[in-house]
């Protein structure tokens, strides 16, 4: 076993003067200085500061929780309603609908939340946007037999018909490409040129059941 191996991993921070920071855990602070700055994307020499934190040790060899982070002085967003998060909190502004003294740092995971009601209304959305994104995989597959779903996205949790907001991407039989399917279009689809044939072929319908390089087919 080498000397170095032997050595207890020590935590560093590792900060960039900007808004990049890390903690890193080596034997040495030339290691940690050389690992952090890879890790927040610079070079050696644009490294403000690789500084111990003693109090961090205990957690080699990472990733540190994100409250103790908080207790040793750091601050995090909201991952709900992006307010900082902090020890003194005194940022928070507290959803009327909710308890304002349910107010504190609440970690999910590497994720940091400025209460429980915040915690609750992110998880409560995250089920939301699956179940838009199940609803539209579902629409699809189903104005289109056939078809296969690739991918999705829905603009904030729930489906709208505001433009381009809540896309499917599918491929048919007969297809080369991907075509493009957007929310509250009824039947039209986006399809590649080379594709249009097959894809009326498959599809009987009116006019404007597709729509390829943006001409009516």
């Amino acid at each position: 076993m080498t000397e170095s191996a032997q050595k207890p991993l020590k935590a560093y921070e590792v900060y960039d003067g900007g808004d990049n920071w890390t903690i890193v855990f080596a034997t040495n602070s030339a290691s940690a200085r050389r690992e952090g700055a890879g890790e927040i994307g610079c070079e050696w020499g644009d490294v403000d500061h690789c500084r111990r934190k003693p109090e961090l040790d205990q957690y080699a060899p990472g990733p540190v929780p994100p409250l103790a982070l908080i207790a040793a002085g750091w601050r995090y967003e909201c991952g709900h309603c992006g307010c900082r998060v902090d020890e003194d909190m005194e940022d928070v502004e507290p959803d009327p609908h909710f308890d304002a003294s349910d107010v504190g740092a609440v970690a999910v995971g590497q994720m940091v939340y400025c209460s429980h009601s915040c915690t609750a209304m992110a998880r409560a959305e995250k089920r939301s946007r699956k179940a838009a994104e199940s609803a539209l995989i579902e629409l699809v597959e189903t104005k289109f037999p056939r078809s296969t779903v690739t991918h999705v996205n829905v603009y904030g949790h729930r489906l709208t018909t505001d433009k381009g907001r809540c896309v499917a991407c599918f491929t048919f039989p007969g297809g080369q490409h991907q075509a493009t399917y957007k929310f509250g279009e009824g039947n039209v689809a986006w399809v590649s040129q080379c594709d249009a044939e097959a894809f009326r072929q498959l599809y009987r319908q009116p006019s404007d059941a597709a729509i390829a390089e943006g001409e009516t087919l």
